[in-house]
């Protein structure tokens, strides 16, 4: 059994996945870390590209494809349970395919495996240094939005194969792996987290654009799911839970009076989707409700223009 397996999702994205290759393979091949590719895709193309890697001699690459039979939910599910269930290592590393950790933080990932460490996340924004707890709690506070980072997060396979992805994803599509991370380490007698801080040093982002559909579906995903997510949450975060609703909004901005400012000049955020998200919006956005409603009033191109004249920057710094 390996120390580690990195466990690639994609779909259609045989240049991504070729991409991630060239990154990592002879690295992961040096550090004795299999790589294991669950492929949904509608071509042979990523089954192609896995197979010349195989034959110049990577024979630590294991690939899967999905029924083609099945629908794209229902591949995504049967993808994400045999990438945490299939892989023959201690812990497991789940990755999409468009971005991938620089290989020269994998001595430092092995070395917090190495001392046994439950789970183990890695982030590329700037979080004030790597941190080690000992405390369920103060990690989930500070690792609930790296978590959501496909690709953040590795775990000790025992604790998450015996989930359940597909219940997890039908209940909180969105954020349905990271509610079953968190479930895995809820009741560890004496739990052990890292949050790996390398700054904008962490990874390497794919150089081809693919459209992910998370612009359109931002209040959506990030307002009303993600306050579905914190709720379902079991108990043993209840001491922080009030804590976790504007987290993303705290750490990233997500809502702050620019970039509500842009989304409403792109048309991603109007009154109706205020009216739709507004209860929950109460708990995700750091700003007052009043201030996120005028500017769901606002005119696009009055938003727009607010947005590029730069006067914002008169007002609150948030």
């Amino acid at each position: 059994m390996k120390k580690l397996a990195i466990s690639f999702i994609t779909y259609n994205r045989a240049k991504h996945i070729r991409e991630d290759l060239a990154v990592i393979v002879q690295p992961t091949k040096e550090k004795d870390i299999d790589i294991y590719i669950y492929d949904g895709s509608t071509n042979m193309q990523t089954e192609h590209v896995v197979k010349e890697y195989v034959q110049k001699g990577y024979a630590h690459i294991h690939y899967f494809h999905t029924d083609e039979k099945v629908s794209a939910s229902d591949s995504l599910c049967q993808r994400l349970t045999y990438a945490f269930q299939a892989p023959d290592a201690e812990y497991v590393w789940l990755c999409g395919d468009k971005f991938v950790i620089r290989p020269e933080h994998y001595a430092e990932i092995l070395s917090y495996i190495g001392k046994s460490y439950d789970v183990i996340t890695i982030y590329g924004y700037p979080l004030k240094g790597t941190r080690r707890f000992d405390n369920l709690s103060r990690f989930a506070y500070y690792a609930i939005v790296p978590i959501t980072h496909l690709g953040s997060t590795i775990i000790k396979k025992k604790l998450i194969e015996s989930f359940n992805i597909s219940e997890a994803r039908e209940e909180n599509a969105p954020f349905g792996v990271q509610l079953s991370y968190l479930r895995a380490i809820a009741n560890i007698e004496r739990f052990r987290g890292v949050v790996i801080d390398k700054g904008t040093q962490t990874s390497i982002i794919s150089r081809y654009k693919t459209p992910s559909g998370s612009a359109s579906c931002m209040w959506f995903s990030w307002v009303q799911n993600w306050y579905h997510f914190i709720e379902l949450l079991p108990s043993a975060y209840e001491d922080i839970r009030e804590g976790l609703y504007n987290r993303p909004d705290l750490q990233l901005g997500f809502f702050s009076i620019k970039e509500l400012l842009r989304q409403r000049s792109e048309g991603q955020f109007d009154l109706k989707k205020f009216m739709e998200c507004r209860q929950y919006a109460k708990k995700v956005i750091v700003m007052h409700n009043i201030f996120v409603f005028c500017i769901a009033i606002l005119p696009q191109r009055i938003a727009k223009w607010l947005y590029g004249s730069g006067l914002i920057k008169i007002f609150l710094n948030r």
